[in-house]
């Protein structure tokens, strides 16, 4: 069966020869999401300055006429491509999370401490400012401990990894992608 997370060649345990490191995807969760935003900005930008609309507009007016992308526009097919894969990649993690949320016994629980650890655009400077914003959405508990916060994030990476890590070869493709995009 293996751990969770995302495939790293340095681990050779006895029941798989990959490691799957779900903290690691979720360290890198808030940067990727905010590169995105900036590229897809930037399109945006430069789509708007060249053609006068949208980049979403842009495209069905591009797909609409006929046009093939790779030959006609050149110079944006490579950048509209990363976007639309890194899209793909946080969209993925997005459902494992949201699949989660709706299903486990808990699930609310588990998404809101990914949320507040790892998927918020705001990032905390502690724990302390984590087990803040956990506060309201658990009323019942005065305060969450420490180690309640630990345990429970370490249960919410666990099975958001089952989750994610049940699609092998997406997993494989986000790693491949994240290396190249983030070792630049």
């Amino acid at each position: 069966m293996g751990q969770s997370g995302i495939i790293t060649e340095s681990y050779k345990g006895k029941e798989n020869t990959t490691y799957h490191d779900i903290a690691a995807l979720f360290k890198i969760y808030r940067a990727v999401s905010w590169n995105m935003q900036i590229r897809i900005n930037q399109l945006n930008r430069q789509i708007q300055l060249e053609y006068g609309t949208d980049v979403d507009d842009f495209l069905n007016k591009v797909y609409q006429a006929g046009m093939d992308i790779d030959t006609d526009i050149e110079n944006f097919e490579p950048r509209v491509e990363i976007i639309n894969r890194s899209n793909q990649f946080l969209k993925l993690i997005d459902e494992a999370v949201d699949l989660v949320r709706k299903f486990h016994p808990h699930g609310e629980r588990y998404y809101w401490v990914l949320y507040y650890s790892y998927m918020s655009p705001y990032k905390a400077e502690n724990i302390d400012e984590v087990l803040d914003e956990l506060e309201p959405h658990f009323p019942k508990i005065p305060r969450i401990h420490r180690t309640t916060y630990f345990r429970w994030r370490d249960q919410a990476l666990d099975v958001v990894g089952s989750v994610l890590w049940g699609y092998e070869r997406e997993s494989r493709q986000i790693l491949t992608h994240f290396k190249e995009v983030y070792e630049k």
